[in-house]
């Protein structure tokens, strides 16, 4: 019992490390007050226009520059200081946020202001997760990435699991403009937090050279590499074909499980309940698992539990495989992320996590692959299809990809 609890408080240990541990806590607020700023402004845009189109071009305007600059971003993060280019992502996106305060608190706010805010932000922010992901093997040894790699995906789903609950909360008691504020001191504190970082090698991976060049050989790099090129067509494939099934999950609520608002919350928050506790686990195995084989086994299980997921009939039943399938889900892209940490040489890095996070992306793609599928064959039969699409792909990529990987 004791060894147990010892081997699950493993996860945490990389945070005895201080430059982990304040990159940890800086993205952890930073994440949060995003989230807390996602529900304002969302709130806010209904609020003023009253429409659900003025959401979703609020949407398009975070995901467009996220989907287009995210995989040119990779080259200027494997080109300059990835520390320096974390810290300053945070000091610029303080400008436009706290402008929109300016704004909020002076009457003049309109629809537009909103979609110019967010569509700057995503554009600062478009290489923040590739320097994120690639500054991780500097903050602690490479025996120790299994669990920095988890500990870092623990932080950002607690934040989107608890941050928008905070939002609401905030959105009473200070208004939309404190929850405008309260972001912009996050991404301060953020900022500082990334000053106190000492790297011994923060220095930029490579000198300037032609844009399309350096970008030509990060896809070389990553043909080149079977097990990485299987770990990114395995998350595009999951992202396009079972990634966006929450969008479906009120019609099973309502139409096959026969239960209100109360069960589809439930149904909702399964998923990143299961990731966070197959995070602690995944944390605590410190590389006793074949790299190789959790990526195939974790790969093949979500879309199975999916469908699983798709002919139950029991509410308790269907929150246990969505909470399964979230957590294999978030075990898939933990270990590709490890992979790509460990087997990228470093200054090909930045550009080879920014492919990996376009599955990300993807997902814009998957909402109307699926309900494509979805409108043909109705819920549960058309994401049983997608699901058996996304197994029959990755089970052909893998065993093209990972054969050729093992006989070399």
């Amino acid at each position: 019992m004791a060894s147990a609890g010892r081997s699950s408080i493993r996860v945490f240990r990389s945070l005895r490390h201080k430059n982990y541990a304040l990159f940890w806590s800086s993205d952890l607020i930073a994440s949060l007050g995003h989230f807390v700023q996602e529900v304002a402004l969302y709130w806010l845009a209904y609020e003023i226009t009253g429409s659900a189109i003025a959401l979703g071009i609020l949407g398009f305007a975070e995901a467009a520059p996220r989907l287009l600059l995210g995989a040119v971003g990779g080259v200027l993060v494997d080109r300059y200081d990835r520390l320096r280019l974390l810290t300053g992502i945070q000091f610029l996106c303080c400008l436009p946020v706290f402008g929109l305060v300016f704004i909020y608190f002076a009457g003049m706010l309109q629809f537009w202001h909103i979609v110019a805010l967010e569509a700057l932000l995503a554009i600062i922010r478009s290489m923040n997760p590739t320097a994120g992901q690639s500054i991780l093997r500097d903050l602690v040894p490479e025996e120790e990435l299994m669990s920095a790699v988890s500990l870092y995906s623990i932080g950002f789903n607690f934040a989107r699991i608890v941050g928008p609950s905070i939002g609401g909360v905030l959105i009473l008691w200070i208004g939309v403009g404190g929850c405008l504020v309260f972001y912009g001191v996050c991404l301060l504190i953020s900022a500082v937090e990334f000053l106190g970082i000492r790297l011994r090698s923060s220095a930029p991976a490579n000198g300037e050279g032609h844009f399309l060049q350096e970008f030509t050989d990060g896809l070389r790099y990553i043909r080149a590499t079977p097990t990485i090129l299987a770990s990114i067509i395995g998350a595009y494939v999951i992202s396009i074909f079972v990634g966006t099934y929450t969008r479906f999950l009120a019609v099973f609520a309502k139409d096959v499980l026969n239960v209100g608002p109360e069960g589809l919350g439930l149904l909702m928050a399964a998923p990143g309940v299961g990731a966070v506790l197959s995070l602690v686990v995944l944390g605590a195995l410190e590389e006793k698992w074949s790299r190789k084989a959790l990526l195939w086994f974790s790969a093949k299980a979500t879309p199975l539990l999916l469908m699983l997921f798709c002919l139950s009939r029991k509410l308790w039943l269907s929150v246990l495989l969505l909470g399964l399938f979230g957590g294999m889900q978030i075990i898939f892209r933990t270990v590709s992320r490890l992979i790509i940490q460990v087997e990228a040489p470093r200054e090909l890095l930045g550009r080879v996590m920014s492919l990996f996070l376009m599955d990300q992306g993807m997902r814009s793609l998957g909402s109307m692959v699926m309900g494509v599928f979805v409108a043909g064959f109705g819920a549960a039969l058309g994401l049983i299809a997608t699901s058996l699409v996304s197994m029959a792909l990755t089970a052909i990529t893998f065993w093209r990809l990972l054969a050729v990987s093992k006989n070399e």
